[in-house]
């Protein structure tokens, strides 16, 4: 008895190829338009949920759009002065720490060939090397904050302009639609994701960063706040974010104090972990999202990779959307449970 065969399509799978390939491609080439375009979308849904609350306690429509403006200008100023008096402490002591972390990767390659037998031939060169590298690792980091930040003002442009013509972009993609209504819930269930996991998140931030600094506090561990602030900012982006965000901290910390204050960083973020995975996350986001995790890692990676660091931190929502879209999409449901998380 054979077995029955699945038919494919030759010429189906060369155009979904071909479509994939040129969205991706569309993403990459057009960065600089469409990045900052989808950042001010994703800021604008989440500033029309306080805009509408001060119209319903009857203030005009422009006077709310400026006031919650006004309110997301005043955390992005408070926080990038705090980040920037952080990095410019860093960056005077920054001799110091090059010259602490040459000293530290010496002894370890010492140790390592003495206890270990690791030829590291001539480590002393290699390990300048490498703090070079580290260096200009930062300085790509920081570029791309830079190049995010040169984008502001087109971005806060577009903000004003999302907010004022929200209810003409609604009713745009309500007639793209034979059924309105669905359209409708489409809008709605894309504008709850957005604002259920960025919100939670902020407020998952901010409890990460208390316990952050606590602990690094308590530690004695050298430039506490910055570490704090940077490893808590770096959990906005899901499974990768906690790894690169507590591992600078951990290799900053071990550079410049040793051993004891690396520790310390070690046992306060896995400490954080726990209560973010097992407590803030179930409590504060629940399943607002609920993604596949390997769609999550491969859609992080994939965005970081067009987009860089922006990309990494936007991915999860824009992968969000996309699950909504194809569950309310007629012939799309298969996509939509690939993208989910699923028990079985």
């Amino acid at each position: 008895m054979s077995n029955p065969k699945i038919s494919i399509s030759g010429s189906y799978l060369i155009r979904a190829f071909l479509i994939v390939g040129s969205i991706l491609a569309i993403l990459y080439i057009g960065s600089s338009l469409l990045m900052p375009l989808l950042v001010a979308v994703i800021i604008a849904i989440l500033l029309d949920k306080p805009t509408q609350k001060l119209k319903q306690w009857g203030l005009p429509n422009w006077l709310s759009i400026t006031l919650s403006i006004l309110l997301m200008l005043v955390i992005f100023l408070l926080l990038t002065w705090l980040i920037s008096s952080q990095i410019n402490i860093m960056a005077g002591d920054w001799p110091t720490i090059k010259e602490k972390a040459g000293e530290k990767l010496n002894n370890l390659s010492q140790w390592a060939n003495q206890q270990l037998n690791w030829d590291y031939g001539d480590y002393i060169e290699n390990n300048k090397r490498l703090v070079d590298k580290l260096e200009s690792v930062a300085g790509v980091f920081l570029s791309s904050l830079m190049n995010l930040l040169s984008q502001s003002l087109i971005i806060f442009i577009y903000i004003i302009l999302f907010l004022m013509q929200k209810n003409m972009f609604v009713n745009f993609f309500k007639k793209l639609s034979s059924n309105p209504s669905a359209m409708a819930s489409l809008l709605s269930d894309s504008s709850k994701i957005i604002n259920g996991y960025l919100l939670g998140k902020g407020k998952i931030m901010l409890f990460l960063f208390g316990i952050y600094y606590l602990g690094f506090t308590l530690g004695s561990v050298p430039y506490a706040l910055f570490l704090a602030i940077f490893a808590a900012l770096f959990s906005i982006i899901p499974y990768v974010g906690n790894i690169i965000g507590g591992g600078i901290a951990v290799i900053l910390a071990y550079l410049y104090s040793g051993t004891t204050p690396a520790l310390i960083v070690i046992g306060v973020i896995s400490a954080a972990q726990l209560v973010e995975n097992y407590v803030l996350t179930p409590w504060i986001i629940g399943d607002e999202i609920n993604l596949n995790p390997f769609i999550t890692v491969f859609g992080v990676i994939l965005f970081s990779v067009l987009w860089g660091i922006v990309g990494a931190v936007i991915s999860l929502p824009l992968i969000g959307v996309l699950k909504v879209i194809f569950e309310h999409t007629k012939g799309m449901e298969a996509y939509a449970y690939l993208i989910n998380k699923n028990d079985s």
